[in-house]
């Protein structure tokens, strides 16, 4: 009975300090999940990856396309190509520090391209681009800025999330506490003959290929 009252009570000490100090609680809370590949290794910042819809065929992919409507080779957009593994990308964390990719963390999305024609870096980071009035859909486009998450850079920050057996993407970024999001899945919307990434009620659900 002495040990119960004991447990009990440091319990109860430490809830209340976790109450009072909540760096504390903050310290000593569990990472996230890491987020696994098709092998069931972790996922890490820095290694290519082939993201891989899981539907209707698991050889299609995603790569780079013009999604302009007037015959320009910009703004680069992510679409889905029939048959085809896709473009490998590299993913990074909101802290640059952390080498494994996490379940609802935020992160970037990078094709690490030397050279498009239509960004001025090495940086060719997935955004959400402006509202399509036409498609009345925000698509996914190549344009956005890697790290320094703020309110200036909140279009360019994704999550992980467990769908299905498998994952899906999206975007409901965390990194600007006061910041007024629109929290939305990642999914595939056909516009203009094309299969395009945006953002949609109806999520894709993927799976991570380690690029060989």
């Amino acid at each position: 009975m002495k040990l119960i009252n004991i447990l009990f009570f440091v319990s109860l000490l430490f809830a209340t300090n976790c109450f009072i100090n909540s760096r504390l609680c903050e310290a000593i809370k569990p990472e996230p999940i890491p987020v696994l590949d098709s092998t069931g290794n972790m996922l890490r910042a820095g290694i290519n990856y082939y993201v891989q819809p899981i539907f209707p065929d698991e050889a299609w992919g995603f790569q780079l396309a013009s999604i302009s409507n007037h015959h320009k080779p910009c703004p680069l957009g992510i679409v889905q190509e029939d048959y085809y593994p896709g473009t490998a990308l590299l993913f990074s964390s909101v802290n640059p520090k952390k080498d494994i990719i996490r379940l609802n963390t935020d992160l970037n999305i990078d094709y690490n391209l030397s050279y498009t024609v239509c960004t001025r870096s090495n940086d060719v980071i997935w955004t959400v681009g402006p509202y399509d009035r036409r498609a009345r859909s925000y698509f996914l486009v190549l344009g956005g800025v890697k790290g320094n998450p703020d309110r200036e850079t909140i279009r360019n920050w994704f999550k992980i999330e467990v769908f299905g057996d498998n994952y899906k993407i999206r975007y409901c970024p965390s990194v600007c506490s006061n910041c007024k999001v629109m929290c939305k899945d990642v999914g595939v919307i056909e516009y203009n003959g094309q299969k395009r990434l945006g953002l949609s009620g109806f999520p894709v659900e993927v799976k991570f290929v380690k690029d060989a």
